[in-house]
């Protein structure tokens, strides 16, 4: 017994419908693997936010001392609060004349989102008794070099007047700014260099996450 069967569709009308089905079942795939993918990125962002050598100088070091930064706990919450910021997103997928085509962005600490973060308590020392504060993380992130405070500098003492017990500002002919190893600029900062160094790892997340859903 013999069967044969006649395509009568052309094979350009075969692939797109065999495109659009393949299309169908990625897009499936990506928003169940999303969640998860959006918890693994934002858990490497903490860690490599945490590596940088401003977190363990901003904790016990250099920059708690300049800063005058009173509670280290702080210093977490500020971590937290920008790791909460970091999403990760795909662009839709499409069809073109090479296959399919799609992405995936990830974005953090975006403009809305920059100034809920560095004027908040968590990331600004308050001296009640002199009555002004210090955005200690705008200064880190965003001031690069600049000249911030006029004709004083620090001092490093155990002094009880310093609120982190290990510095204070004292008049001087010079201007403080941001240590220069540690300073950044909107574009160029402790976050921006921790997040370049995850780019590798980033593709091997949303590799394996959607594997786990093929």
């Amino acid at each position: 017994m013999k069967f044969s069967v006649d395509l009568l569709d052309k094979n350009v009308d075969i692939n797109k419908l065999i495109l659009i089905n393949l299309k169908y079942e990625i897009e499936r795939i990506i928003s169940r693997a999303m969640p998860s993918i959006k918890q693994d990125v934002q858990n490497l962002v903490k860690e490599a936010l945490i590596s940088e050598p401003e977190y363990a100088s901003l904790k016990a070091g250099t920059l708690r001392a300049e800063f005058g930064i009173a509670n280290v706990e702080d210093v977490d919450s500020a971590v937290q609060a920008m790791v909460n910021t970091a999403e990760i997103s795909y662009n839709p997928i499409k069809i073109n004349s090479n296959g399919l085509s799609g992405g995936f962005v990830l974005t953090m600490i975006k403009s809305d989102d920059i100034n809920g973060i560095i004027y908040s308590d968590i990331a600004t020392v308050k001296d009640e008794a002199r009555g002004y504060n210090l955005p200690w993380l705008e200064w880190l992130l965003l001031r690069g070099n600049e000249a911030i405070v006029q004709n004083y500098s620090v001092n490093y003492t155990s002094n009880p007047r310093s609120r982190s017990g290990l510095a204070l500002m004292v008049p001087s002919n010079s201007s403080w700014r941001v240590p220069s190893n540690f300073a950044g600029t909107e574009s160029d900062n402790w976050t921006t260099r921790a997040i370049d160094k995850t780019s590798n790892k980033i593709l091997q997340i949303i590799q394996s996450n959607i594997e786990n859903y093929l």
